[in-house]
């Protein structure tokens, strides 16, 4: 197991820290010791979703299903910062 990665330590900011709000608590564990073991800085940007919101999702083209497990607290969506800012680039999803 790893405890401390070369000195890093990254945080939630409070943004992503209210994206748990409604996850299962299990899953809150898995969140919250990944930031703090990962080598790359991530953010989180999707938790629990209402109906209403996954109907919009699935009705945009954003998910394809309306089965998703958002709508019970079990899955939760990040995005990698670099240099604080958000990429899209899949070499920093790895880590």
């Amino acid at each position: 197991m790893i405890d401390w990665i070369d000195g890093m330590s990254y945080k939630y900011s409070n943004s992503s820290l209210s994206k748990l709000t409604g996850v299962h608590p299990d899953l809150v564990k898995v969140a919250m010791r990944a930031i703090e073991i990962s080598t790359q800085d991530f953010r989180l940007t999707c938790g629990r979703r209402t109906l209403d919101e996954q109907r919009y999702l699935v009705a945009t083209g954003k998910s394809k299903t309306m089965k998703s497990r958002h709508l019970t607290g079990h899955a939760i969506d990040f995005v990698p910062l670099v240099n604080g800012q958000v990429s899209w680039d899949w070499k920093y999803f790895y880590p």
